[in-house]
């Protein structure tokens, strides 16, 4: 195993070339929520505050937040609501970072009556301690994903639990959907994103969402987001679950998309990306 120096090293020529020079220059002061300033290994505490409470962090970035640290209203008029998918999304501005703030939401049927609660079967088990853990594990591979801040689940009954997951925002980005809907969709790098995916699956990373709104552009740079229910299967594992995934995401372009020509040439340079071989 790479030792704590060789894992810096690797993490800033993989992860970190994706983003601006400000953006590693940036000092990382301790801030009044528990701001790190060691910062780029991560380090993964876990603490249960009281009975019925689970949280997960990287103690590299926050440290030992309390439960208040998931909630928009505590962080007197820093937080900003956003608009993404069904769950409930904030851009907190916390100090010199930005955060992205997400309380998971079902979707479908039940949703109707039990919209923010799942069933419990231990905190481990949790899509937020999953999701956590999901990401950890890409970022530390040098895949582009936000970096996970800290996740946290709480006991809503014996059965049934509801929870949060902190994330690093990505400045400057736009969602591949943005594109599509202003009709910007040439513009798009599709070779690109193409590229990015077949690294995610020669990984064994199975996303079980994506699409275009999972999709996040950003300055030379393509990352996924929104790994909810996601698993790591392994590179070797049967190759349909990435067909499946391939699919998923053409029906969310076509979905989209008012021309079923523009989508099929931009599905074609997106193929051309994922099947070229690895740089």
């Amino acid at each position: 195993m790479a030792d704590r120096r060789t894992m810096q090293i690797d993490l800033s020529n993989s992860y970190f070339r994706c983003m601006q020079l400000t953006e590693l220059d940036a000092p990382w002061a301790v801030h009044g929520k528990g701001l790190s300033t060691d910062y780029m290994t991560p380090d993964i505490q876990t603490i249960r505050e009281s009975p019925g409470r689970y949280v997960v962090f990287d103690k590299n970035i926050v440290l030992e937040p309390s439960w208040e640290f998931f909630h928009p209203e505590s962080w007197f008029g820093q937080a900003k609501p956003l608009v993404e998918g069904r769950g409930t999304v904030w851009l907190i501005n916390a100090g010199e970072q930005q955060w992205i703030l997400k309380q998971y939401l079902r979707g479908g049927l039940i949703s109707h009556l039990v919209s923010a609660r799942y069933f419990f079967t231990g905190y481990e088990r949790t899509r937020m301690a999953n999701e956590f853990s999901m990401l950890q594990k890409l970022y530390l591979a040098g895949l582009p994903v936000p970096r996970p801040v800290a996740a946290s689940a709480q006991r809503k009954s014996f059965l049934t639990y509801s929870g949060s997951l902190i994330t690093e925002y990505l400045p400057n980005s736009r969602s591949l959907a943005s594109f599509i809907k202003l009709s910007d969709w040439e513009n798009a790098p599709w070779e690109a994103i193409g590229k990015t995916i077949r690294r995610f699956h020669e990984y064994g990373a199975m996303h079980r969402d994506l699409n275009a709104s999972n999709i996040l552009l950003a300055e030379g740079c393509t990352y996924l987001i929104d790994f909810d229910k996601g698993r790591l299967v392994g590179h070797r594992s049967n190759a349909s679950w990435k067909q499946k995934n391939l699919r998923r995401l053409r029906r969310s372009l076509d979905k989209l998309s008012g021309s079923t020509v523009a989508i099929d040439t931009a599905w074609r340079r997106m193929l051309t990306g994922y099947d070229a071989e690895p740089d």
